[in-house]
């Protein structure tokens, strides 16, 4: 450690690298958000057939406003905690007690603002469960400088307690608080409820950050931290606009709908995008200045994410209507082609998550703000198109715009990871081969078999068997290779 605090190691704690707790990470991390997610998604499910599709759009209108100010809650600046290679002693406490002090500002202004923004969706019950959940940003600011201090040193056991006990705590409450007849607000005691849990978990793991008032901290993290949280600004409007014009242009209604299928998309950028972003950007950040290290992690990357995600969202694809007939129920078949179409999106949008991480571990954080632009530019315009053929041509749109985006990423690939375009392309394409395959055995037995649960039922299993032989037989060294490393990940963690 040098005089004026700061650690060359990259660690504030004074504790050796952690450079050899990678796999250790991946594991952790992956229990972390497998296990929230999966918590997440049973109580959204339960809530949904407790509440309904009219009430549940009223959740989903909070939702949106509630991402939005989470985003503005940090600067960017953990980002900037877990990328610098050098902190000083103080740096993470300043982060806190900055975090600390947004929370506060982000509270008022919601008491604030809820009747405006309660207005814009048309939903006047809105206004106190907004008042109710901008209090709960004061208890979620309190995790965001721990849960970055903890992932900059690859020690994610602390997370994922947080995360799942959290999660699990949340859903409960949510789902008790709707059964007692809380409706919309349910959410209220869901969300604050998990942040509590999650906040106590990892400030009392990480025995801090302790707040501090050294502002000089925050002059080093904001720069970078500020065209994060610019970056992460566009990406909530590219990623929410469908939501916010479904809702104030279709209705709750739609909304409730479009929210439901649009889940499905993020379980698999939360489940499994998230999983290895969280990992990989820690990891991209210190292996920057070895390029065909980088590169080689690039790929495995790549080629994990698809050969997990194309098979399980081509699967939810093609068993779209069964799957909401049986989970949720014919008051949300309407649901069931947008879940269809969603399903294909969110399998393109998990695979190529180590975009951005792989932006900002290299330190191109000007191109990641280009790239927000022009993938904001490019949903934006498939929505609004799409609008004109309701909540179906909202779905398409947006699809459509994240295929067009496509070779934009390969070229950042090749540009900052040193992968050529044939290599991604070799690695999709097994996968996305096989789960076409899957898919028309699907429709098969859907066409044969009469009964939602018994064409479900059926129709996994053929989807499952011809998917499996597509892969054993026409692309067996693929398939070898990927199950090879897949096997040695399990091994590692096992060990």
């Amino acid at each position: 450690m040098s005089d004026n605090g700061v650690v060359a190691d990259g660690r504030a704690d004074g504790r050796p690298s952690p450079g050899g707790t990678t796999v250790a990470a991946v594991r952790w991390n992956t229990v972390a958000v497998a296990g929230r997610q999966a918590f997440l998604f049973v109580s959204s499910i339960v809530l949904a057939r407790v509440l309904g599709p009219e009430s549940y759009g009223v959740i989903s209108a909070a939702t949106i406003y509630v991402t939005f100010t989470t985003l503005l809650l940090d600067q960017g600046l953990a980002s900037a905690l877990i990328q610098r290679p050098a902190l000083s002693r103080w740096a993470a406490g300043a982060v806190a007690s900055a975090n600390i002090a947004s929370g506060l500002l982000l509270a008022g202004l919601t008491f604030l603002v809820a009747p405006w923004v309660a207005e814009f969706f048309r939903l006047p019950e809105l206004v106190p469960i907004l008042r109710w959940l901008g209090l709960g940003l004061v208890v979620k600011s309190l995790a965001i400088a721990p849960r970055a201090m903890q992932a900059r040193s690859l020690t994610f056991r602390p997370i994922a307690v947080a995360d799942v006990l959290g999660a699990a705590v949340g859903g409960v409450a949510g789902v008790v608080a709707a059964l007692l007849g809380a409706g919309p607000s349910a959410v209220v005691f869901q969300v604050v409820a998990l942040d509590l849990v999650v906040a106590f978990v990892l400030v009392r793991a990480g025995r801090g950050p302790v707040p501090n008032l050294r502002v000089r901290e925050l002059r080093q993290l904001l720069p970078f931290g500020l065209r994060v949280m610019l970056t992460n600004g566009i990406a909530y409007f590219s990623r929410n606009i469908d939501n916010i014009l479904v809702a104030r242009v279709l209705g709750v209604v739609a909304l409730s709908y479009y929210g439901m299928a649009y889940r499905v998309l993020v379980i698999p950028v939360q489940m499994i995008g998230q999983t290895v972003s969280r990992v990989t950007f820690p990891v991209f950040s210190r292996l920057a200045d070895r390029p065909e290290l980088l590169a080689r992690h690039l790929l495995d990357a790549v080629r994990l994410l698809a050969w997990v995600t194309v098979p399980l969202m081509g699967l939810a694809a093609a068993a779209s209507y069964e799957l909401v007939a049986v989970v949720l129920g014919d008051d949300w078949m309407p649901a069931a082609p947008l879940l269809a179409v969603l399903a294909v999106a969110g399998a393109r949008e998990t695979v190529f998550y180590v975009t951005a991480p792989l932006m900002k571990a290299t330190g191109q954080v000007k191109l990641l703000v280009r790239y927000e632009v022009l993938a904001t530019a490019a949903q934006v315009t498939g929505i609004v198109v799409g609008l004109r053929w309701g909540v179906l041509g909202v779905a398409v749109g947006y699809a459509a715009a994240g295929f067009v985006l496509t070779p934009v990423i390969l070229a950042i690939h090749r540009r900052l990871g040193g992968i050529t375009g044939r290599q991604q392309v070799r690695a999709l394409l097994p996968p996305v081969h096989a789960a076409a395959w899957g898919a028309a055995a699907y429709l098969l037995v859907a066409r044969a078999v009469d009964g939602r649960v018994a064409v479900l039922a059926l129709g996994t299993l053929a989807y499952v068997c011809l998917t499996a032989g597509v892969l054993a037989v026409v692309h067996r060294a693929d398939s070898r290779l990927a199950l090879e490393r897949l096997l040695r990940i399990v091994r590692r963690t096992s060990a």
